[in-house]
């Protein structure tokens, strides 16, 4: 990011970004929700319940990114 930024060009940027991070994460728990039931197949119980750890938490940053995506299109 650059240091000289003015509020109009961040907020453009941001704008801009916050879609990708938000998409970037669904990927994300897609990917890991596969790798919970492998470990739960796999009998990896507390690896399986660690991922759902992860998995909840991407959801939890989405829907923070989402907020801010309201704050900055208000």
């Amino acid at each position: 990011m650059e240091k000289d930024i003015g509020v109009e060009s961040y907020l453009q940027k941001l704008k801009r970004i916050t879609p990708y991070w938000v998409k970037h994460n669904i990927e994300h728990v897609v990917e890991h929700q596969k790798w919970m039931k492998d470990a739960q197949k796999l009998g990896l119980t507390e690896v399986a319940n660690e991922l759902g750890v992860v998995i909840e938490l991407l959801k939890e940053a989405n829907k923070h990114i989402d907020l801010i995506t309201k704050k900055i299109n208000k």
